[in-house]
């Protein structure tokens, strides 16, 4: 569920985990039961799990700074057939 902030008139503001169906309604205060309205902020991409976050870092550093190849890498081999039934093909 994504964390909204939300503003106290005595307190400051405050986090709430909440449904994405429940982002509109006030929040009551945790300091002092106050309600409080929504801030709208950036979103916390902090909190993203660790893979999540090298993935999305990765593909934001690939697109700027892209690897160049210098060379065609070699073309795989499939690796020979361990039955003895399989006739080896005719290599170019």
């Amino acid at each position: 569920m994504p964390t909204y902030t939300y503003a106290c008139a005595r307190c400051g503001t405050f986090e709430l985990v909440r449904s994405i169906a429940r982002r509109t309604d006030p929040a009551h205060c945790p300091g002092c039961d106050r309600l409080g309205a929504r801030v709208f902020t950036s979103p916390h991409l902090s909190r993203l799990d660790p893979s999540l976050d090298r993935a999305v870092t990765s593909a934001g550093l690939s697109s700027e700074r892209p690897k160049v190849t210098r060379h065609v890498p070699p073309a795989a081999r499939p690796a020979p057939s361990a039955r003895p039934g399989h006739p080896a093909l005719p290599r170019p």
